[in-house]
Order: structure tokens, then C-alpha cells, then sequence
């Protein structure tokens, strides 16, 4: 059994719907799961998101805020969720990476595995580079990124991660190939730690 933590941010909920997503798979799969929002002070009132994911205020409040960095240490597999804006990571997801500059020095990190996911407005290219700016994290945290190989079934994923794209009201939910994707995604992860 190896030990994940998920972390995320979400504003609308479809980066949450992700992070629900490998935590559920995860948790079928037998494996030893956490799960974290990141700090968001203007989270709580919510009066500007789409109706229909307002519903999910509750359920993400629900996870528990991680406080620092070093709460990862011990995990065999970081998994880190943001939504993009405008080709990069939310401020409240760079404020958690950059946390990290504690660690890294000591390099705790160095060798655990890395895997990302986000969630987008539009499919035009913006998703990629969050995806990578979060890969280009890890490494410099000397982690070891998984990437997404192409033959992975559900929705077609670029190498970086996984992403969903959520239109420019970010009125569409997480779709069940996006699922289809994670659970492929995540039974390809299981595979490269386990060493097969």
C-alpha cells in the first residue's frame, strides 16, 4: 500500500471534482489517501460562483486546510490540483509551492513521486503550462513527475497531467471520460511505484 496526498484549490468546484475523483479512486484501489484544500481566505462566501456549484461549498470546506508544507513528508506520491489562470497555477496554489523553500535545502522530497491535474476555462494551451508549472515544481523539490502516457483511456489527456475543461462560465462538470481518465491515470501510477 503506498501513502498519496492530494492538495488542491479550487473555486468553483471542478478542480475539487478531480481531486474527489483520485481520492475516491485511490481509496477502491486499497491505497492509504489524504486529502487537502489549500488556504483561501476569500473562499467562504461563495457569492460569486456558479449556481450549480455552489452545492459543493460545503463539501469542499469540508477538507481540512493544510497548514505546511512539511505535512507532505512521508507520502510516497504528491498529487497537486489547481485551477488556471492564465497559463499558470492559482495564487493560493503558488503561495503553497513556494511554502516549500523550507524543505528545500534538506531535501526531503527527493524521490518522492509527483502527478498534477487542473482545471481550465478553454483547452488552448493554458492548461498544459499550469500543468507544467507544477512539474517544474516538483522537480526543483527533486521529485520524480509521472507522466500521463497517451494510451490511457476516457478523456484525452495531455502528458503533463490530467485536465478538465470547464468553459468560460465554468459551468460544465467533470465528465465521466475525465473519470475514466484519473482512474486510468492513477492505476498507471500504482504500476510505475510498485516498479512493474
Amino acid at each position: 500500500m503506498a501513502k498519496f496526498t492530494i492538495v488542491f484549490h479550487s473555486v468553483c468546484g471542478n478542480t475539487y471534482q478531480i481531486a474527489d475523483c483520485f481520492y475516491r479512486a485511490l481509496q477502491e484501489r486499497g491505497q492509504e489517501a489524504a486529502l487537502y484544500r489549500t488556504a483561501d481566505a476569500s473562499f467562504e462566501s461563495g457569492e460569486k460562483r456558479i449556481e450549480d456549484f455552489k452545492r459543493l461549498q460545503d463539501a469542499i470546506e469540508a477538507v481540512p486546510v493544510i497548514e505546511e508544507a512539511a505535512q507532505v513528508l512521508g507520502s510516497d506520491v504528491l498529487l497537486l490540483g489547481s485551477p488556471t489562470y492564465y497559463g499558470c497555477v492559482s495564487t493560493q496554489m503558488k503561495a503553497f509551492m513556494d511554502s516549500f523553500e523550507k524543505l528545500w535545502v534538506e531535501a526531503p522530497t527527493a524521490g518522492m513521486y509527483f502527478g498534477c491535474f487542473t482545471s481550465a476555462g478553454d483547452g488552448c494551451g493554458g492548461p498544459e503550462l499550469c500543468l507544467q508549472v507544477m512539474n517544474t515544481f516538483a522537480q526543483h523539490m527533486g521529485m520524480v513527475p509521472v507522466s500521463v502516457p497517451c494510451n490511457i483511456k476516457g478523456a484525452v489527456q495531455p502528458a503533463y497531467g490530467i485536465k478538465h475543461v470547464s468553459g468560460e462560465m465554468a459551468d460544465r462538470a467533470v465528465t465521466e471520460e475525465t473519470k475514466t481518465a484519473v482512474q486510468n491515470y492513477v492505476d498507471h501510477i500504482l504500476k510505475v511505484i510498485s516498479g512493474l
